[in-house]
């Protein structure tokens, strides 16, 4: 049974998921305070650490507690807000920092792929003490792992270790070659010299070769091959003599990519070590793309800064399944501005995007911290309270819909623009017991009253 040590207050939602942990083959272990945790790690072997926020400065400032929890892998409960990787509860090795509010489902697939990257991690350090250079192989995991948790940026990242691996092998460049997966849609990795997006057809040069069966592969001489493809395989300002590649494989994908070392130092062929150090590498960069992915997916809406719809359907399943536990209720508050074509129409889309951003600050400005805002789209958003009944949440629409119709939006800017908005309220488990038709009833509501006068708050019957 894998032990896992929570260190948070009595409120920790990891709490929420004990029994079910419980069989699922974990043990889980809770301290509350610092303190605690050192007596606990001192006595115990843990698999995994859980750290609340609130105590991450604490834990960061005992040299006991970072001597002794160095080797396991840590997920930091971050709160509601997306951390940034430089921030001091993540700069550790294989800690993943968790954004509230989650699902069981989300901290069992962080804690299972935290769990078995250590198991990875421990085969890398046995095949390192096989390597002649051990202890300069040793210093590039520790500086790799340093950088991928401290990295603000996914290229940054990338290229740090490559670089890395590059001086380490002596090759004379690296590449990444992406396949035209939508994944990179969402995460921002732009095209340059060394990262290439394009349709690579299947077994079309050596890297479609990787791309289509999902293993690595040793060239030591390209012109030998006869998979070789000069356009497919070049690279910008090198003649290509020899290649070392390996898939880059992503979580519930196939290989969507092939990164490469090009030409071994001074013409030599590369070697089986050389294969292990890049695909070592690659495991690296899976992380990396996959917590930034993570985020991504997660993250607040571009223009709005509020959050998205995906994150929008997690946030539900956390709030049903707090209910159906604790018995409590939430609400749904479908909103959508009235006339706003006309506003893009007369003024132009820039100006409506900036009014946009202007509803979105009204919209914080009005709510609680606790209060979930997702832009649904376009101009639609859609608000969840917490623990708030269905009448509850009519009082707080209607006292929205009053703050929009008195605002006069980007009257600093010469745009007097005035705007009414149409709310519908939906409410769990009065209304809807799951979430699809929680959404559905609440849109309805909304389209009903927006049909009847438009600048109406409509709940749902």
């Amino acid at each position: 049974m894998r032990k896992i040590l929570l260190i948070d207050g009595n409120d920790s939602p990891v709490l929420e998921f004990e029994k079910s942990l419980s069989g699922k083959d974990y043990f889980l272990i809770t301290r509350r305070n610092i303190d605690g945790a050192v007596s606990c790690l001192r006595n115990n072997a843990v698999d995994l650490i859980v750290l609340g926020s609130r105590f991450a400065s604490e834990a960061a400032a005992s040299g006991e507690f970072r001597r002794l929890a160095a080797a396991a892998p840590k997920i930091i409960l971050t709160g509601g807000d997306t951390p940034k990787y430089n921030s001091p509860p993540v700069r550790d090795m294989l800690a993943i920092p968790l954004p509230a509010p989650f699902s069981l489902r989300t901290f069992k697939y962080w804690t299972d792929k935290l769990l078995k990257i250590r198991s990875v991690d421990d085969e890398n350090r046995r095949l390192q003490a096989q390597l002649r250079d051990g202890e300069k192989e040793l210093k590039f995991y520790h500086d790799v792992s340093t950088e991928l948790v401290a990295s603000q940026g996914l290229k940054k990242c990338l290229n740090y270790i490559m670089e890395k691996v590059r001086l380490m092998t002596g090759a004379g460049a690296w590449s990444l070659l992406l396949d035209s997966d939508p994944l990179f849609d969402i995460i921002p990795l732009r095209s340059s010299k060394k990262i290439r997006k394009l349709k690579i057809k299947k077994e079309t040069g050596i890297a479609g070769w990787v791309l289509d069966k999902g293993v690595p592969v040793i060239v030591r001489d390209v012109l030998k091959d006869r998979r070789f493809d000069r356009e497919t395989d070049s690279f910008p300002g090198i003649e290509v003599e020899s290649l070392i590649c390996a898939p880059l494989r992503m979580k519930d994908r196939d290989v969507v990519g092939v990164l490469r070392l090009i030409n071994g130092r001074g013409g030599n062929p590369f070697t089986e070590d050389h294969m292990k150090l890049l695909l070592n590498a690659a495991n690296f960069i899976n992380i990396a793309i996959e917590r930034t992915f993570l985020y991504r997916k997660t993250k607040n809406d571009d223009l709005t800064n509020l959050y998205n719809i995906h994150y929008l359907n997690h946030a539900i399943d956390v709030e049903i399944e707090r209910a159906r536990r604790y018995r409590s209720m939430f609400s749904l508050v479908f909103m959508d501005l009235d006339n706003f074509k006309k506003v893009n129409d007369k003024y132009g889309h820039l100006i409506g995007s900036r009014v946009l951003v202007e509803i979105a600050r009204l919209l914080q400005n009005s709510l609680r911290k606790i209060d979930i805002i997702t832009r649904y789209g376009g101009d639609e958003f859609v608000i969840i309270l917490p623990q708030t009944s269905l009448d509850a949440s009519f009082l707080v629409a209607e006292r929205l819909r009053k703050a929009i119709e008195k605002n006069v939006f980007l009257r600093d800017e010469g745009y007097p623009i005035r705007l009414t908005a149409s709310f519908g309220v939906a409410s769990y488990p009065d209304n809807a017991d799951n979430k699809d038709d929680l959404l559905k009833i609440a849109d309805d509501a909304m389209y009903h009253g927006k049909f009847l006068t438009k600048n109406i708050v409509y709940a749902a019957k």
